[in-house]
């Protein structure tokens, strides 16, 4: 989208920042966007390499709201921080399918750090929260918004496959939707269909089947929840990563 990459490049300029890579986050990004969606653009940069001599401690994220378009951006040492936590929302954003800019070399080195230091539990809980907390707003509601909704679901399918496979967790859906089978996939795919018709605020009957399979996924990932692996890897190839990205010459 032009008026993205436009808004990116104002920003790197106003800043006197390289961004190293950008992409759709939210709804749009997860597959199941309203025709009113917001666009949720996130970012990685860096700044001059003087920079981070700093002995203050100055402001590692920017933010811009341009209309529809929500963009913010982490600094390189804030992301790499966030990583050694295993961040949820850091690690989904290098699944987006929908990528606005990236130095490839930088995103695949970062892919690679991904893979090293995620940590199953500390995925599985952020998205166990956020289902709880989503679940507790509409459980008791005759109507419920279909975004809340389709929020609710996703953490919950998110929570499903890590229990189930190893890997790092799909951003989209659809490739969430792969350890679902049956009725509960038609249920999701009619409901997803129907949220691409109607505003972000469309209110919708909480229908036994929607109830049901949010009842269904907490049975089947509450009995393993404890089991769940812990990654704690030291910073030794953060540290390397981060001096090889501030000594690379500009645009890596």
């Amino acid at each position: 989208m032009q008026q993205i990459e436009q808004a990116l490049d104002t920003i790197a300029s106003t800043n006197n920042i390289e961004i190293l890579y950008a992409c759709e986050t939210g709804s749009r990004a997860w597959g199941f966007p309203s025709p009113d969606s917001d666009y949720d653009v996130r970012f990685i940069y860096r700044h001059p390499k003087n920079w981070y001599l700093n002995l203050g401690t100055p402001k590692d994220y920017v933010e811009s709201m341009q209309g529809e378009l929500d963009i913010t951006g982490w600094d390189l040492k804030k992301s790499l921080h966030l990583l050694k936590k295993s961040n949820a929302s850091l690690i989904e954003r290098f699944q987006s399918p929908i990528v606005y800019a990236a130095n490839e070399a930088f995103a695949n080195d970062f892919k690679q750090l991904i893979s090293a230091y995620y940590s199953p539990t500390a995925v599985f809980y952020h998205h166990y929260q956020l289902a709880e907390n989503f679940w507790m707003d509409i459980k008791d509601a005759s109507d419920i918004k279909l975004k809340s909704y389709c929020y609710l679901v996703r953490s919950l399918l998110s929570c499903n496959w890590i229990v189930k496979d190893s890997s790092v967790l799909p951003m989209h859906i659809e490739g969430l939707m792969e350890l679902t089978t049956g009725q509960n996939t038609r249920i999701l795919r009619d409901v997803i269909k129907l949220k691409a018709t109607v505003g972000e605020k469309y209110l919708h009957k909480q229908e036994d089947d929607l109830r049901n399979l949010i009842t269904d996924l907490f049975e089947l990932i509450d009995p393993v929840k404890h089991t769940l692996g812990i990654n704690d890897k030291d910073y030794t190839l953060l540290n390397t990563f981060f001096l090889q990205t501030l000594n690379a010459d500009a645009n890596y």
